[in-house]
């Protein structure tokens, strides 16, 4: 099978910028390991010009975004580029990750996963333009998923909220995890509280540098890692200023983006894993660390209560209530009994969900379902 995937992709290997481009790896691996399949994958690059290479047996297709701000060109000159890509390329299938804007008027036999909504991540953003991306992200994002004749959700919290929009045959098949998060080896002796992520105001840095605040008052030894690039030089600035007020400079480390596997050498020796986000759809370094026997902390919003079992396989707290995720932090700091029954509660979750060659073979049974449909359809059937 010739399979297709247009999706924001890692240009180094293994320096991941963002949850997709990680799902996209690891899910293209994870299809190479369990099937034979041709796969072609057309990702937007930093360069002014398209450039093919082939990289552990696919062939990466990049492309340029071109002049126009992102939110324009994503869905003009950018989706021509890759339509007319496509069409020399002649896949059976087409995996379209992320934006449904670059679906528009495609007609071949493709499926449309939707990794996040656009529109409503914008809503904790500032700066110029913000409302008009915003209506332009809900207008055309809308419509590629109205026409999207299949759509893998990720998470029931996508239907929640835009489940009118999803008009086409529904799919739920979670992110995947690669196999090398199933392999860390646990060799967490200090009362290390990591965070991985963007730096902004999404994800609610400054509320976890405050409830660390409250943490350091009851276990001294306790260190804060946050790893993750600052979207805003601002707002990294702010966050740096909260840790002097508070007096953690020492305690507080600002790690900066990470390649995969020093990711991992992180997630071995942490305590637990803290993400108190406003917004999130199904954050795969949750799934990561419940593949690590991390255990996990995150906010009682969006998707996060799917994918953590309160109380079981880690906790889920209010994001404004700082007590609340002060105290869930210091009772795995505390008590190592609980928290690894949670670490091992939420590896067994993690193996029958998300490990990539699991969820590789339900997408790739997707793919002939469509295409056996597709041939059905054709001979009249």
């Amino acid at each position: 099978m010739k399979i297709a995937m247009v999706s924001l992709f890692p240009e180094h290997p293994n320096l991941f910028r963002g949850g997709v481009e990680a799902v996209a790896s690891v899910l293209v691996a994870g299809l190479s390991a369990v099937e034979k399949v041709d796969i072609h994958v057309i990702a937007p690059s930093s360069g002014v010009a398209p450039v093919t290479e082939v990289r552990d047996g696919m062939t990466l297709h990049w492309l340029p975004t071109g002049k126009l701000p992102g939110f324009i060109g994503y869905w003009t000159l950018f989706r021509q580029r890759v339509h007319a890509l496509l069409k020399k390329i002649q896949p059976d299938i087409t995996h379209f990750q992320g934006l449904a804007g670059w679906t528009l008027r495609y007609e071949k036999p493709y499926v449309l996963t939707i990794h996040g909504i656009a529109e409503k991540d914008l809503e904790h953003q500032s700066g110029s333009f913000v409302r008009i991306r915003r209506a332009v992200f809900a207008l055309v994002e809308g419509m590629g998923r109205r026409r999207s004749p299949h759509t893998i959700i990720i998470s029931p919290y996508v239907l929640e909220q835009i489940g009118s929009q999803v008009l086409g045959r529904r799919h739920l098949i979670e992110n995947p995890v690669d196999c090398d998060a199933f392999e860390v080896h646990r060799s967490c002796q200090h009362p290390r509280i990591l965070y991985v992520g963007r730096i902004n105001r999404r994800k609610n840095v400054e509320g976890l540098i405050r409830a660390f605040a409250l943490v350091k008052a009851l276990s001294p030894r306790a260190t804060l890692h946050l790893a993750g690039g600052a979207d805003r030089p601002s707002y990294l600035a702010q966050c740096r200023q909260l840790v002097s007020e508070h007096g953690l400079d020492d305690a507080v480390s600002f790690l900066g983006k990470l390649e995969r596997k020093v990711v991992l050498e992180e997630l071995s020796r942490a305590a637990c894993l803290v993400l108190i986000s406003r917004q999130e759809t199904a954050p795969i370094i949750i799934e990561e660390a419940m593949a690590a026997r991390v255990p996990v902390i995150a906010s009682n919003v969006c998707g996060m209560p799917y994918m953590i079992e309160d109380g079981q396989s880690g906790f889920l707290v209010d994001s404004d209530d700082l007590g609340q995720v002060a105290e869930k932090i210091q009772l795995v700091l505390s008590n190592s009994m609980l928290a690894t029954a949670m670490g091992e509660r939420a590896r067994q979750i993690a193996l029958s969900r998300f490990h990539a060659h699991v969820v590789a073979r339900r997408t790739f049974s997707l793919y002939e379902e469509i295409l056996s449909e597709r041939v059905d359809s054709l001979a009249g059937r």
